[in-house]
């Protein structure tokens, strides 16, 4: 319990610096967040009209006083109201996030059973032609930048072959076709599977490898069993409690990944929505969307750290120093 209860302080002061953070430097930021109410024509309003827009927003007051406010309506449950969607943060996230959710999840599927597939076969053909271009691929491509293998895909599948389309969750008037969901989906994911499959299976085959040397290996061997029965039955079950831990710590590189991906795909989800709030300095919706990003990282961190004092239990007694 007490590693428990200290794993929890962590969090909650983790949350409260992220938001101060980002409360501050987004209100810091240049820009003019009027732009959101008003779009292009804020230009054109007079100076009485946007002197009682910034009152009426809240956003000539100190901004310890707007964050205190911020801090004691979230508590609440009031996220503020979206300056550019004309409705409640609340709402808006809502019809983002199982976008979102969607396309995290599918990746998170996906390069989990790949990455043990291909780190099983670079193991069973180590130091092989299989093996040397498995790993060679999967490196070069967790090397180069996600926007660039982005950019690649959409030339050549969107522009040049025009079989898949290069952004939107769904054709307009489809919204009901799963097929066409799944057309919209196949680039976006590509680009953050791929972009992982480099370190997960190579740290399956390193592990394999490494339990395959171990003495008991050696019995099972003089047992007649092939190669392959001896992966499955014994080094893959004892690797794959590391395995889910190494994938819980890394859940946020792939949720920024996602965002990214979204962004340039236009896929409407959290972080699409997420840059969308910090270009047009709509604060309440910036600082919703953060936040809530910034509650999901912090839980998977405490998952993993659950999961990583469970199976090793020195891990606890170092954390709790």
């Amino acid at each position: 319990m007490k590693f428990i209860f200290k794993k929890i302080r962590e969090a909650i002061l983790t949350i409260v610096i992220l938001s101060f953070g980002v409360f501050i430097i987004s209100h810091l930021a240049p820009g003019d967040s009027l732009v959101s109410v008003y779009g292009s024509g804020v230009e054109r309003i007079s100076n009485e009209l946007r002197e009682k827009a910034i009152d009426d927003l809240g956003l000539n007051k100190p901004l310890i006083y707007q964050y205190g406010v911020w801090i004691k309506n979230s508590i609440k449950g009031d996220l503020g109201y979206s300056f550019k969607y004309k409705m409640p943060v609340k709402d808006v996230i809502k019809t983002r996030l199982p976008n979102t959710i969607l396309l995290i999840g599918l990746c998170l599927s996906l390069t989990f059973i790949l990455s043990i597939a291909l780190g099983l076969i670079t193991a069973l053909n180590e130091g092989k032609l299989v093996d040397r271009i498995i790993i060679r691929c999967t490196t070069f491509l967790y090397c180069v930048p996600g926007f660039w293998i982005s950019l690649i895909l959409i030339l050549v599948f969107s522009v040049n072959l025009r079989i898949l389309p290069s952004s939107g969750v769904y054709d307009i008037g489809k919204e009901s076709d799963i097929l066409n969901r799944i057309t919209h989906l196949i680039l976006p994911i590509t680009v953050i599977v791929i972009g992982h499959l480099g370190y997960y299976s190579n740290f399956v085959r390193n592990k394999v490898l490494e339990e395959l040397k171990e003495d008991y290996i050696l019995l099972a061997r003089a047992k007649g069993l092939s190669k392959f029965q001896i992966i499955v039955r014994h080094p893959l079950k004892k690797i794959m409690p590391s395995i889910i831990i190494l994938m819980s710590l890394s859940f946020s590189h792939l949720i920024a990944s996602g965002f990214v991906v979204e962004y340039i795909f236009s896929y409407p989800g959290l972080g699409q929505l997420i840059f969308e709030s910090a270009k047009y300095h709509d604060y309440p919706l910036l600082m919703g969307g953060v936040m809530l990003t910034g509650i999901i990282v912090v839980l998977s961190s405490l998952v993993s750290d659950a999961l990583s004092s469970s199976i090793d239990p020195r891990l606890k007694e170092r954390g709790m120093n």
